[in-house]
């Protein structure tokens, strides 16, 4: 077997791979991507990178000082540079042993382990059947989905048992809302295309009303839907700021409501505002960075990458189409 020569994640296919290209490779394909762009939707980490003030929380501090520059908005770069040592863990998991009695044991005893006597006698599945019964009687619970609770990365991986698809789904409604605060969730959703079977597209919720089977119609079932990606979307960015994801466990809101204290407090919400008419320097700074991608994942999504390249009308209309002005039916 050739010797891997990278670090072990556990948020990657494997744990570790032959050399830093694949490693980058992998971690463009896993969790630690969905992360990074979380981290960059932070009000708290923009607004301590942008004014330099100090962020109150010494758990938030902690994780805003690993994740590095996150005004690098290119993946690689960033891995390369601060993610590849974030999310490394600083021991491999130690591995089974044979301890041979007639021989001086030069080699400290792990702290966390038994000490099996093994009889070469019996047969392999009657051994394996023991071992099995043998670590359930020291309460030993350590498998592949909760192998993260002995993590000790900077920033930890929260849970092995998550989806992607489903993850990347709340990054774009996030970055969407935060781009469109007074968009119908509906309609948010219909332009990230959630649920294509909910066809509400040049409708109006009045002209339908729910087929008698159906407790909802097509735009409260997306409506609800949206809504959900939102609501774990937020939670989820606020686990990230501390440190963990994906988390979507509730928190105590009170201990993050004054990141940077009581005093800078005011300023901080004027400048992070996601809900204001006018445009916040926060919502300023996602449309320089985070716009132009959303217009692209929503072209991709539905399909119209080559109607708004070849065609100038829906070029100059599609802006429109993503703030909810027009349906851009034909």
């Amino acid at each position: 077997m050739e010797k891997s020569n990278t670090g072990f994640y556990k948020g990657i296919p494997g744990f570790t791979v032959s050399s830093d290209d694949l490693l980058l490779e992998a971690a463009e394909a896993s969790i630690y991507r969905k992360w990074w762009e979380f981290l960059r939707l932070s009000p708290v980490y923009w607004y301590a990178r942008t004014t330099g003030k100090r962020i109150a929380i010494p758990e938030i501090a902690k994780a805003y000082e690993v994740a590095g520059d996150l005004e690098l908005a290119h993946f690689g770069v960033w891995w390369k540079r601060y993610g590849k040592y974030a999310f490394e863990e600083l021991h491999r998991p130690a591995s089974a042993r044979i301890i041979d009695l007639t021989k001086p044991i030069d080699h400290e005893l792990y702290q966390k382990g038994v000490i099996v006597e093994i009889p070469l006698t019996a047969t392999r599945k009657k051994i394996l059947k023991d071992i099995k019964r043998l670590l359930d009687s020291v309460g030993h619970q350590v498998n592949a989905l909760n192998v993260v609770t002995e993590t000790k990365a900077k920033l930890k991986l929260k849970s092995k048992k998550f989806s992607l698809a489903t993850i990347d789904n709340e990054h774009w409604v996030l970055t969407y809302r935060i781009l469109h605060p007074n968009l119908q969730l509906w309609k948010l959703g219909d332009r990230l295309q959630l649920a294509p079977s909910n066809r509400v597209r040049g409708r109006l919720p009045s002209d339908i009303a729910s087929v008698k089977y159906e407790k909802t119609s097509p735009f409260e079932r997306l409506q609800s839907l949206t809504g959900r990606y939102y609501y774990k979307a937020r939670f989820a960015r606020l686990h990230a700021e501390h440190g963990s994801f994906p988390d979507y466990t509730k928190v105590d809101a009170a201990n993050d409501r004054l990141p940077f204290g009581k005093k800078e407090h005011r300023e901080y919400l004027a400048a992070t505002s996601e809900s204001t008419l006018e445009e916040s320097p926060w919502q300023q700074y996602i449309r320089a960075e985070h716009e132009q991608s959303l217009h692209f994942e929503i072209m991709r999504r539905n399909r119209m990458d080559r109607l708004v390249i070849r065609d100038a009308s829906a070029k100059e209309r599609f802006p429109r189409f993503v703030a909810g002005e027009i349906d851009l039916t034909n």
